[in-house]
């Protein structure tokens, strides 16, 4: 009898580590999202478990990327500094 893989939007719960896997994120990240009450665990055999369908929902909360400015004062920053070391 050949293992069939299933696809893991078709298992109802993920364990901790698929789900960490699946959403890309750490274990501590998920445990935050459930005590904010973004994301639903359940306890399955003694496992922490993490519904599909609230994992899914949860990852579909994402908001929508953007840069921040961050990056762009660092770069002047490093800039300015590399200018003045020039000129000494």
């Amino acid at each position: 009898m050949a293992h069939e893989t299933l696809d893991w939007r078709s298992r109802p719960l993920q364990n901790m580590n698929a789900a960490c896997e699946i959403a890309g994120l750490s274990a501590a990240s998920l445990y935050r999202a459930q005590a904010e009450g973004r994301l639903e665990f359940k306890r399955l055999g003694g496992r922490t478990m993490v519904p599909t369908d609230s994992l899914i929902r949860f990852m579909e909360s994402a908001e929508p990327w953007t840069p921040s400015q961050q990056g762009a004062a660092a770069r002047a920053k490093r800039s300015a500094r590399a200018a003045q070391n020039w000129m000494s």
